[in-house]
């Protein structure tokens, strides 16, 4: 089976709770959870299916937001997570760092297909 570190089982659990008791009206389990699997995955290639789950991640995020209505104070608080996420998304997803043999702008290229398909599948979901 797969290994699940602590920090991920932390994670997921917090997103459990988010769902049982929360209704699942909280978007930080996911939030967290998808910069955990970012940066696992950013610097090595060999898991670059965690970058694939980290946009699953954020996606669910999203998802989790638009079903809310926030007040202005957590509406602007909001915005600036979703727009955080979108640049990492760009930065360190979507292109290829220097340390993996990229400029920082060259586009990243997935070394699996199913992740490749993957990655797509969540960003155009």
């Amino acid at each position: 089976g797969t290994m699940v570190l602590r920090n991920e089982k932390l994670f997921l659990d917090a997103i459990l709770v988010s769902r049982e008791v929360y209704d699942d009206a909280q978007v930080y389990p996911y939030l967290y959870a998808g910069h955990y699997h970012k940066d696992a995955g950013r610097d090595d290639q060999s898991q670059e299916y965690r970058l694939v789950e980290s946009l699953r991640l954020y996606a669910e995020a999203s998802r989790v937001a638009s079903a809310y209505r926030y007040d202005t104070k957590d509406c602007l608080q909001l915005m600036k997570h979703m727009t955080t996420v979108a640049s990492l998304i760009s930065r360190d997803i979507l292109r290829l760092p220097e340390n993996c043999g990229g400029n920082g702008k060259d586009c990243r290229t997935w070394l699996r297909r199913e992740n490749a398909i993957g990655a797509a599948t969540w960003l155009m979901g």
